[in-house]
């Protein structure tokens, strides 16, 4: 008899012990998923800003390619006096020179359009990936 009741103690105690040991590691888990979401939610505000700092480098580099293409608005009439004006003036050297420096200037100009509209289509991709 006291057999019996040792080993159903023993049993009683055993069961007691083993369930406070599952609360407990249940209690482990939870707390776990509970960082890996607060974890998550910190990455998702952090691409958030990134995009949004995407999104106003976007806008900044298309304001920019318009103001430098408003510059190329008068460059046809201004190189023609100048063509003409190389050949026919008096120090047709400097208006040489001077045709010279306004073509590279335009050149420049153009490069520079032409890397910030591919700046602007990388950001576009970038930013149709990350939504």
């Amino acid at each position: 008899m006291k057999v019996k009741v040792l080993l159903c103690s023993m049993l009683i105690l055993g069961s007691l012990s083993y369930a406070a040991e599952v609360d407990s590691v249940a209690q482990e888990v939870m707390s776990e998923v509970q960082n890996i979401e607060a974890e998550y939610q910190a990455l998702v505000q952090k691409e958030m800003e990134r995009k949004e700092e995407f999104r106003q480098e976007k806008e900044a580099l298309e304001k920019e390619v318009q103001e430098l293409k408003e510059r190329q608005l008068g460059r046809e009439e201004l190189y023609a006096k100048l063509k003409e004006d190389s050949k026919i003036r008096w120090h047709r050297d400097e208006y040489k020179k001077l045709l010279k420096r306004f073509d590279e200037y335009y050149n420049k100009l153009e490069q520079k359009i032409a890397d910030k509209e591919q700046q602007i289509v990388e950001l576009t991709k970038l930013l149709e990936v990350l939504n």
